[in-house]
């Protein structure tokens, strides 16, 4: 005997000699839908506040990896609201949770983030950025007693460098000169100049005399050795000589 086909029976023990089809219908649960496995998801941190590895359940020195985000990020998602009407949890809730998510994949996910947040906790919270902490850090220098931030001169950083070592050394009083004095001083300045520039003048002076002197002695010896070139010479050789000279 041949297997009967699927959704169908045998009807030959109600005195029929054919097969006729067995009809199935669906029927509709009225207990409450059981919520699936992706649903459920990783456990939420217990903390009020939790940090970027709580949410992701993630030791410091472990390396990041995207997995858990992926699955948070499933069952946060704010377009997932729509279809989870008896979630347990709040719309608030979800929507929070799903930018802590984000948040935290942000930091991990990047290693100069990761490390400024492992150094200064920025990036979480409170502390937005690197720029607001130091910012913070510097207004808190400058409010503290006894900063250097003021200091202007050299004068400042002396006072401020004795009263940090707790020297009691008084200020370097100034000194003063009689009208008289200052006077006299300057007098002396000016003969001292005087007689310097004098000195130099007479030097150039006899430097630049000198000079054309010896200029004057060199034309001098020139022309008088070609006068005694040209004493033996007729004047038709002279003139080819000068000719000879000018033209070089």
């Amino acid at each position: 005997m041949k297997p009967l086909l699927k959704g169908f029976t045998s009807n030959s023990d109600l005195g029929y000699g054919r097969i006729s089809p067995c009809r199935c219908y669906a029927t509709v649960s009225d207990g409450p839908k059981k919520a699936s496995a992706s649903s459920d998801g990783p456990a939420w941190p217990s903390s009020p506040h939790p940090t970027p590895y709580e949410i992701f359940d993630l030791p410091k020195a472990t390396p990041y990896s995207k997995a858990k985000f992926y699955e948070l990020v499933k069952i946060y998602h704010p377009d997932k609201h729509r279809h989870t009407h008896n979630h347990p949890l709040p719309h608030k809730v979800r929507l929070e949770r799903y930018r802590l998510v984000v948040s935290a994949n942000q930091i991990l996910s990047d290693p100069v983030k990761r490390r400024a947040y492992d150094l200064y906790g920025a990036g979480w919270g409170g502390n937005r950025t690197m720029e607001n902490l130091y910012r913070t850090a510097d207004r808190s220098w400058r409010e503290k007693p006894g900063n250097a931030s003021m200091n202007a001169t050299w004068e400042d950083w002396e006072r401020w460098y004795r009263e940090r070592n707790g020297d009691k050394k008084e200020d370097q009083q100034p000194v003063y000169m009689s009208n008289r004095l200052f006077a006299g001083v300057l007098c002396i300045f000016v003969v001292i100049g005087s007689l310097g520039q004098a000195r130099r003048a007479s030097s150039n002076t006899m430097n630049l005399v000198e000079t054309r002197e010896q200029h004057h002695a060199a034309i001098n010896q020139d022309m008088r050795r070609r006068q005694s070139e040209q004493v033996n010479l007729s004047r038709h050789e002279r003139v080819e000589n000068f000719l000879r000279q000018r033209d070089g």
